[in-house]
């Protein structure tokens, strides 16, 4: 290539390696087209140097204590590392506060695991992470998408239905990405955030922030666990430093992690990835964090402008989002997502069907798209046949 590889060259390149074999990544491609579809890091921009010194510096710091079972709630060094990073950059956390867990994925499984039977109801809002309906599924919960508008899921719906729920004997969860929200990439105002949160205090629901793309921007605003300690938010290291790490955290009031954090699965395992979270310890309070969190996120500004600029902002509604890694595209009247993903596809670009992200049937069209993968060239190139595709079905 003339070119430095991008993330996804280099993965379908791994993919195209391992094709016929067990793989070793996750990914899939498709040659010819300009794949806008993967929510993933950009692989190239992983510090795999400042890794490798602070993996040996754990070694030769701390021996065998890194390489036994770790405390059930995370070491010590690495709550605390967790604890100032948010505590500078969000609201103040206490290590006392912060339970580790393998990625912000781990996190959700352990809490519904820990708090969730079958039947127990989530509440979610629409558009939503689809993978997280899944996991929803996996424990046997009844999901409910609630009815919203642009600042979020709509109050009244989420209180109306919830004490029926509460009446019938169901425990209840609302589940939300307030920050550069996957799909939309939208932050929920902090108005509506406090209307959610009170409807849960009333009814007794635990509320679940999935925090994962605060790290993804300098601009995010205050989490809704600063608005109230008794959130479970989840955060995760994938976005800013490695998912192959598989480190995330948790934080939530005292009596919640000590809940969590004295489950059989942490107490059992040793705490999740303990050698993995001391070298994360190392990156947060050695400052190496912050050097590579900020250069992500000056990389991932410039893809997100680029393929702003390149849209056809006469043919779709969309706004552009302050972080994450995604544009929500509202389509022309009359254009269906699958129609448009489909012509989409026959004109070299991928993108992904709104239907995804809903729990009931959506009523209007939209397209995900994401930036984190590709560089500002074929994003450009990517959007102009994107617009090509859906103008050609506005009659």
């Amino acid at each position: 290539m003339d070119h430095a590889a991008t993330g996804a060259e280099l993965l379908a390149a791994e993919a195209a390696r391992t094709a016929g074999a067990l793989p070793d990544v996750q990914f899939e491609s498709i040659d010819g087209t300009i794949d806008l579809t993967w929510g993933h890091p950009d692989p190239s921009l992983f510090a795999v140097d400042e890794i490798e010194a602070v993996t040996s510096a754990v070694l030769r710091q701390h021996g065998w204590q890194a390489l036994t079972y770790g405390a059930p709630f995370g070491a010590a060094c690495t709550r605390t590392g967790v604890a100032e990073l948010l505590t500078r950059t969000d609201a103040p956390v206490g290590a006392d506060q912060v339970v580790i867990t393998g990625g912000s994925s781990g996190g959700l499984d352990v809490l519904l695991t820990v708090l969730a039977v079958p039947g127990d109801v989530v509440y979610v809002e629409q558009p939503t992470y689809f993978l997280a309906l899944r996991m929803f599924a996996d424990h046997g919960l009844r999901v409910v998408g609630l009815v919203g508008d642009d600042a979020g899921p709509v109050p009244a719906a989420f209180a109306s239905d919830v004490a029926a729920a509460r009446a019938a004997g169901h425990s209840a969860f609302l589940y939300l990405v307030p920050t550069f929200a996957n799909p939309t990439g939208r932050c929920m105002p902090q108005q509506r955030q406090r209307e959610l949160l009170g409807i849960a205090r009333e009814h007794g629901v635990h509320v679940i922030e999935d925090d994962v793309y605060r790290d993804t921007s300098a601009a995010a605003p205050p989490s809704m666990w600063s608005l109230d300690h008794e959130v479970l938010r989840l955060g995760s290291f994938s976005k800013s430093l490695s998912p192959g790490l598989r480190i995330g955290y948790l934080t939530a009031g005292a009596e919640m992690v000590a809940r969590i954090g004295g489950c059989g699965l942490l107490d059992s395992g040793g705490g999740v990835n303990h050698f993995a979270s001391m070298v994360v310890a190392e990156l947060l309070h050695s400052g190496r964090f912050d050097r590579i969190a900020a250069a992500g996120q000056q990389r991932y500004a410039a893809r997100r402008a680029a393929l702003a600029d390149a849209l056809d902002s006469t043919l779709f509604d969309f706004t552009v989002p302050d972080g994450g890694y995604f544009i929500w595209l509202g389509l022309p009247a009359g254009v269906s997502s699958t129609a448009a993903v489909q012509a989409a596809r026959v004109n070299g670009v991928l993108v992904s069907n709104c239907r995804n992200f809903f729990v009931d049937e959506p009523t209007v069209g939209a397209v995900r798209v994401s930036f984190s993968m590709l560089d500002e060239g074929l994003l450009v190139e990517g959007a102009t046949r994107l617009n090509a595709a859906v103008a050609a079905l506005v009659h």
